[in-house]
């Protein structure tokens, strides 16, 4: 077997002439002659050392090898076809990856269609998720690691970066049906709260250092997943504000139940989401999508 001199060409007139079926309808669809198309297969069965298709009938039919290297040849023919498409759109200025760090507030339903839709328009752009809480989405953005990030659990933006306006997440008090907070009706005082446990999110970013957010008890676990923070509230091991859309399944099964807690509005806390990035960042095309696409956004809560 001579596998050297193999060519790219000899494979798309392969896949051809197995789409086609025929070599002579294999030509017409490739413009060329008819013998053109028969050396190309036969050079190349020479090379592989085995028939790819049996002529003994009126259509050339493939073999059973020819059959089992058709997918290598289609696999080989894609992967240099998605290198090409990648190559030329990168010439043409679009990004080859694209990183978001996003809050853990971002509902994953509004994550999930913005990337059905992003992939229908850019299909050879990798992209990168980085879900972080408070500071580390701005962190994520300011040290250059994020191209945008998507605030929601830090309150304040840094000053530094531009911004644009999205909708709001409703942010809930809520409690398992067991616990002592889940037996008050109304209205929870403060210092009711303050001898209960509270779940809170947490981070290690540098923006947020020795700063509490809706904090009210001294009697705090931190952690920096909100899927832990949901698994630990459903158990009954404290109390925690969460995403209204997060909860709205526990609520509905009676998994969890609703608190009103000082401060909070009865239908929950509006907390802003903002999508920011740095002024001299270089806007892409893809980039541009993301950022035309989160201003679009009208809604993140189904309720």
């Amino acid at each position: 077997m001579n596998i050297e001199r193999l060519s790219l060409d000899q494979l798309r007139v392969f896949a051809q002439v197995a789409d086609s079926g025929s070599f002579l309808a294999a030509a017409k669809v490739l413009k060329r002659a008819q013998s053109a198309v028969s050396y190309a297969i036969s050079t190349l069965e020479s090379q592989l050392g085995l028939p790819l298709f049996d002529r003994g009938s009126y259509r050339p039919q493939l073999t059973a090898a020819g059959i089992e290297l058709l997918r290598d040849a289609r696999q080989v023919l894609d992967q240099v076809d998605a290198l090409q498409a990648r190559a030329s759109a990168y010439a043409h200025g679009q990004e080859l990856e694209i990183t978001l760090a996003l809050d853990v507030f971002f509902p994953t339903s509004a994550l999930v269609a913005l990337l059905a839709d992003f992939r229908l328009v850019f299909p050879g752009v990798t992209v990168r998720l980085e879900i972080e809480a408070l500071g580390s989405v701005a962190e994520r953005v300011l040290d250059g690691v994020a191209m945008l990030g998507v605030l929601g659990t830090l309150p304040i933006v840094p000053p530094n970066l531009l911004r644009i306006s999205l909708p709001t997440v409703l942010l809930v008090g809520v409690a398992a049906p067991a616990h002592a907070l889940a037996q008050i009706s109304g209205r929870i005082p403060g210092h009711v709260l303050e001898q209960q446990v509270q779940l809170v999110l947490s981070d290690r970013s540098a923006l947020t250092a020795n700063q509490d957010f809706s904090v009210h008890s001294s009697l705090s676990w931190r952690m920096s997943d909100l899927g832990t923070k949901h698994a630990l509230l459903r158990a009954g091991m404290g109390w925690g504000y969460m995403p209204r859309h997060v909860v709205a399944d526990d609520l509905a099964s009676g998994r969890l139940v609703r608190i009103l807690t000082a401060g909070h509005p009865p239908e929950g806390a509006a907390l802003p989401m903002q999508c920011v990035y740095r002024p001299d960042r270089e806007v892409g095309p893809a980039l541009a999508w993301w950022l035309d696409a989160l201003a679009q956004l009208t809604s993140f809560d189904p309720a």
